[in-house]
């Protein structure tokens, strides 16, 4: 039977989908927990229900390992990219410093 899929008798066989998925996820909360604190989230939430919820994209995730792999997701990063820009728009704009003009006054006494 194990011919009949291409894989060797007793390797094992191919990673399933779900098998592939959970690795992926799990690479993702690795790499993620490295780069991002969730102490200092601003978006990080967690409710009354103990699951955990992104205040910028108003979504609910079961673990902090599933909201990490949302913060690298697209849909995360494009919403991030939304609000930097909005808040870049919305800003005032800073008012440049003045600069004082300096000027220089020729004496009488030329020196040729």
């Amino acid at each position: 039977m194990d011919r009949e899929w291409g894989s060797k008798p007793g390797s094992g066989g191919a990673a399933s989908a779900q098998n592939e998925a959970i690795d992926r996820r799990e690479r993702l909360r690795r790499l993620a927990l490295e780069t991002i604190d969730l102490a200092k989230d601003p978006y990080f939430m967690r409710n009354h229900l103990g699951s955990y919820e992104c205040k910028l994209c108003l979504t609910l995730h079961n673990n902090e390992g599933n909201y990490l792999a949302h913060t690298q997701g697209k849909r995360h990063q494009t919403n991030l990219a939304k609000r930097a820009a909005r808040e870049a728009k919305d800003a005032p704009a800073q008012p440049q410093p003045h600069k004082r003009k300096v000027n220089v006054r020729k004496t009488g006494y030329q020196n040729w």
